[in-house]
Formats: C-alpha cells, structure tokens, sequence
C-alpha cells in the first residue's frame, strides 16, 4: 500500500487555494500548500484589493471639485504617488500575513516554492518530492502579452500598481474591465489617458445600453477612445513610446499598459506528466465535479476559466471539499453570479444582460432610468445614474439588474440575494424606497414600452 506524504496538496495559494486547504484541514485530512510568490494570489496582491485601494484614492479630486458648491473653501490639494504605494504595501503585507497564519492555525503545512509534476501522483519543490492522495491546481492566471519591440518596457496591471512615478500621459491596450478600471484609476491621479481597443465598444459581454453610458461619462472626464484599430509596433525611445497604429498615425506616450486579459498560469506545472488535459486557451480542463483528466488532480479558480472571480474561487473550494465528504455530490451552479467594474463611474449588475435575456427568453419587458443624483445637484458636473431591468413578462421573475453610477457595487451586492432567491417586479413595485436616496429609483421603475 502506498504511503502518501499528504492526503490533500493545493498548488496556489490564492484565495480558492487556501480556503480549500483550511476547509479540507477542518475536516481532518494532512493537508499541504505551495506557493511561490505571495499569499493570497492575484486578488490580493495585484488585483482586486489594490486595485480598489487605488480606485477610492483617484475619486478623491472628484469630491473636491464639490466641496466649494456645499460651501467649504480649501486651497487645491496634492498628492503623493509614493505615499500610496507605500501605504499599500504595508496593507498588503497585513493581508498576507492573516493568509499565512490562517493556513498554519488550520494545521496545514505551507511551502514557498513553485511546483511541477513528475509523475501524476508526485511533485517536486526544488530539491523535495512529495507525493499526494488528491492535488488541487488552483494557480490563477497571468497578464497576457503581445510581442512589440519594446515589449520589455510595456506595463501590465502587474506592474502598474508599483511603479516609479505617474506618467503624464499612458496608453491602456484592451477594452475588458481591467483596462476600463485602470483608465478610470490613472485618470483620476490626473494622467491623459487613452484607451485602445480593437473593437467598437468596450467591456465585450456586459450591458450595450450602460456600457454606453459608461463610456459618455469616461469621455466627458478626458479619457480619450481609439476604437476598432491597434497598435502595428509600439518602439521605445530616449524614454517614450511610439505607438504605430494600423490607420497610419504614430502618437507618443511617457507608458505604455497592456491590459488585453488573462492565461492560465501553468507552464512550470509540466501538465503533461501529470496525465491533465488543458483546452485550446490552456485552461485546465474539468468535470462538474472539478476533477481533470487525471481522478487524482483537481482545479478550481481563475484557471479553469468559467467566471474569473475570486468569490466564485472560493464558492467552487467549498463545494469541491464538501463534495469529498458527500454520498451525494452537489454540482456547482455559475447562474446569477453578481459583477462590477470598478471604473469611474462605477457598473455593476446581477444576471443577464438584455442581449443575453432576449436570446434566452421569448418575451422580456426592459425598465430604464437615467438621472442626475442629488449629490450633484449643488453643483455644475451633470454625471447621471442609470438603471437598467430586465423582466420576463411570462412570471414577472427579474432576469438582470443592472447599476452605473456611484457605490453600484454595494447596491448590486444587496440586491443580488433578492434575485438569486427569484425575485419579481411586483416585489420591487411593493417595497417603499429610501428617500431621497439614489437606489430608491429601482423601486419605482416604470416600463418603457
């Protein structure tokens, strides 16, 4: 009978990595962890958290260009680049910190090393082999990279959050969420931004209608579009990019910032020996179940490429370990998981789009405001939220709400429980709203048709 170093060894240790490794410790299984860079993976430390960190700071001059209508006099204000590159990083060394202790109160043994198969049930860490009953692959994914002569000088959002100084002028390739938040985080510091997209519209996959407003608002703050083209070559010279763009025009910029998605991080893993199938795009392939190619080996996360988020990471560790102590497994569900794009303003929404909503449904009825909130009613800006629902006339059951305008995430979080749980129009027409609040608008929406 083989002995096992380990019943349970998570390769990444971001957040689906450590939740399924303190889970799976909980439970009573010799639990491992490898790491090679910092814990808690991407969202902690370069994505989502300093990522929003940065967000609240660039709409801080925003609520500056208030304060004279509501009466305050202050002189201009400054800001340090350096003061909150610092500031984060000793956040996020607090952070990983609570990750670190997390795993060993939980009993897990933790390594700081890279991994890679030898064998489908072995692994090597520099010079240790370990072998386990059942692996987890929960890596993540990296920036994606296009080849330019001066490919070694262009940024990724894995840079961006820590370098030198604030260019004076950036270009961001790629209209996904991550490119959109940057734009919105770069310009509010006060950079001339650009955005260059292959396609028409930014944000592929979300809203039309608010990914229209969503734009008009980015516009009217400065950020500057050059839509359905893209850079030929990009080269770098006496401490400038030029940028050559297929309609025949060269522009030049302090930084350049490719922000055109992400690819599974797998290429030090040596799938191959480890018997695991990955897709055309490199995602590792999986059942509904989490289980690879390979019974032994499963994957969660960002890598197997179904919704690259880090809650629904963390959803699919739980049901993947609860899974190993059931009779009868739960199959994990992607519906109604709620999103947001942290730009300036911000969108977020739960369910469908009406794109999506139409395909499926044969008769859905579409409800929409646009306003200019309380907030700036003092003053000259003449930002609006917008709303967007989506009901399937058959039940009256809400397929997609949809939100731009400021805090729309922490509205769509509360929002999101009701239509999980089936929520109807008719229960919004019944619930008296918050006055005078922004969010009392989903309550009162009246039909456009």
């Amino acid at each position: 009978m083989t002995k096992y170093d380990f019943d349970f060894f998570v390769i990444g240790g971001g957040s689906g990595g450590v939740r399924a490794a303190r889970v799976a410790a909980a439970k009573g299984l010799k639990v491992g962890l490898a790491e090679g860079w910092d814990l808690g993976g991407t969202c902690v430390n370069r994505g989502c958290v300093p990522k929003k960190l940065y967000s609240y700071s660039s709409h801080f001059f925003d609520e500056y260009k208030l304060m004279s209508s509501f009466g305050w006099k202050v002189s201009r204000p400054s800001f340090s680049w350096n003061n909150l590159v610092r500031n984060k990083k000793k956040e996020l060394k607090r952070l990983t910190l609570i990750y670190k202790n997390l795993l060993t109160n939980s009993g897990v043994e933790v390594f700081k090393n890279y991994v890679t198969f030898l064998d489908p049930n072995t692994v090597k860490l520099d010079s240790m082999i370990i072998n386990s009953k059942k692996f987890l692959i929960a890596v993540g994914t990296k920036p994606k990279k296009l080849n330019f002569n001066a490919s070694k000088n262009i940024i990724t959002s894995d840079d961006a959050f820590d370098i030198k100084k604030l260019p004076k002028k950036i270009l961001i390739l790629g209209g996904g969420y991550i490119a959109v938040e940057f734009a919105s985080i770069f310009k509010g510091l006060g950079v001339d931004v650009t955005i260059s997209i292959r396609s028409k519209n930014i944000l592929k996959g979300f809203d039309d209608d608010v990914v229209d407003h969503l734009t008009n608002s980015m516009k009217e703050k400065g950020i500057k579009f050059i839509n359905e083209t893209f850079p030929t070559d990009i080269s770098f010279k006496n401490k400038s990019f030029y940028v050559s763009f297929k309609k025949g025009s060269t522009q030049k910029f302090d930084l350049v910032m490719e922000a055109l998605g992400r690819v599974p991080n797998i290429e030090s893993l040596n799938l191959k020996a480890a018997k695991v199938k990955t897709s055309i795009n490199n995602s590792i392939i999986v059942n509904n179940h989490f289980k690879t190619s390979n019974k032994k080996v499963f994957a969660i996360g960002d890598v197997i490429d179904r919704v690259q988020l880090t809650p629904v990471a963390i959803a699919e560790a739980m049901n993947l370990v609860e899974n190993m102590f059931r009779k009868t497994k739960k199959i994990f569900h992607y519906n109604n998981i709620p999103t947001a794009v942290f730009s300036n303003p911000n969108y977020a929404f739960v369910g469908l789009t009406e794109a999506d909503a139409r395909k499926k449904y044969k008769n859905i009825e579409v409800f929409t405001s646009s306003f200019r909130p309380l907030k700036l009613s003092l003053s000259k800006l003449n930002e609006k939220v917008f709303i967007k629902l989506i009901v399937n006339k058959l039940n009256d059951k809400i397929l997609g709400l949809h939100y731009l305008g400021e805090n729309a995430a922490e509205i769509i979080q509360g929002f999101s429980v009701a239509v999980v749980k089936g929520l109807k129009k008719a229960d919004l027409d019944e619930t008296i709203g918050i006055h005078p609040t922004s969010a009392e608008e989903i309550v009162t929406l009246k039909s456009n048709n």
